[in-house]
């Protein structure tokens, strides 16, 4: 059965992007274009991983993640974080995905070969639990 991803980011293209990319490496995804859809879908049903942008409009991403991991039933779901936010900060992307608590963090640009390799990282490595 192919693992469930959810990409939430309000810029239609990029979640395209990622669908198309990723569902050429049979996983199935979904999209959603704002915080609150993120929640929504999450609540429906939980995916195996959910690809989140930070600045988005109705909810962004730090609000999506704190609610997410101040419930008991999604506190354990795999988020990385794929945002053009952080781009120039000092901190590198291994500093904000540890200051975040997710599992992968990317700055944007980026290249869909990029995310194929992270999500499939996070895959394997779950697997070796």
């Amino acid at each position: 059965m192919s693992k469930l991803i959810y990409v939430i980011d309000d810029e239609m293209e990029i979640c395209e992007l990622l669908k198309i990319t990723l569902e050429a490496r049979d996983f199935n995804v979904q999209v959603g274009y704002d915080g609150e859809s993120a929640i929504k879908m999450v609540k429906k049903k939980k995916p195996d991983l959910l690809i989140i942008d930070l600045k988005m409009p109705r909810m962004n991403g730090y609000e999506v993640i704190a609610h997410l991991k101040n419930q008991t039933e999604t506190a354990d779901l795999p988020i990385m974080v794929l945002t053009s936010l952080t781009q120039g900060s000092r901190k590198s992307d291994d500093e904000w995905k540890k200051s975040l608590n997710v599992v992968a963090f990317l700055t944007k640009p980026f290249e869909p070969i990029q995310v194929v390799n992270l999500v499939q990282k996070i895959f394997d490595a779950a697997n070796e639990k």
